[in-house]
């Protein structure tokens, strides 16, 4: 009978000081939390950075950014904004020109201070894009006199295309027939190459 008094009793004592001691632990380690905080923005930062470097990459190509990614920088921006915005002012937390400390003020930024890392946390677990951060889209509109658009057409652009911007590639050759269309695909693929960023197509 009194193991299982001091067995409840302590899961009762573990349920109860815990959560106290951590909301305790808001007010007199703000501090702490604000400068993890701070820390955290860093490297998240530092991240964005890096992700955006592959994304401007992408748009030079001509590719177009998954909306999972685009989404991924939006959250990057309104977390890192929302955590400047709280610690800006951390040092201001006493009342009555500095002869009282401000404990609501102080436990309200060590509260959200840990709850906007564990945030920060879980956007840099989210840093995964198993299927890329881009696609190729082909221009429907970059068409001219003499061409006509056909599906299978469609499907030797986009891998000529894809081609064009591997750097690997050196050289692509177009053959066949007489009267198949290969100069007009040729005109039709320099019309929608960007010069600034694909290699040179000669016919």
């Amino acid at each position: 009978m009194a193991e299982i008094v001091i067995a409840v009793a302590g899961k009762v004592s573990e349920y109860l000081v815990a959560p106290i001691g951590r909301q305790l632990g808001y007010l007199f380690c703000y501090r702490s939390y604000a400068s993890k905080l701070r820390d955290k923005v860093q490297t998240l930062r530092a991240a964005r950075n890096d992700q955006q470097i592959t994304v401007d990459e992408a748009t030079r190509r001509g590719d177009e950014i998954r909306p999972v990614v685009q989404d991924w920088l939006n959250r990057v921006d309104q977390i890192t904004e929302e955590a400047d915005a709280l610690t800006r002012d951390d040092q201001n937390m006493s009342c009555l020109n500095g002869w009282c400390p401000n404990l609501i003020s102080r436990y309200q930024l060590g509260r959200e201070a840990y709850k906007k890392a564990q945030v920060i946390v879980g956007i840099q677990a989210a840093r995964n894009f198993p299927d890329g951060i881009s696609y190729t889209v082909l221009p429907r509109s970059a068409t001219f006199k003499g061409y006509e658009c056909f599906q299978s057409r469609d499907s030797t652009l986009n891998d000529i295309m894809d081609a064009l911007r591997d750097d690997k590639t050196k050289l692509i050759g177009v053959c066949g027939m007489g009267g198949l269309g290969k100069t007009m695909l040729v005109k039709q693929l320099n019309k929608l190459g960007d010069t600034s960023c694909s290699p040179q197509i000669s016919l």
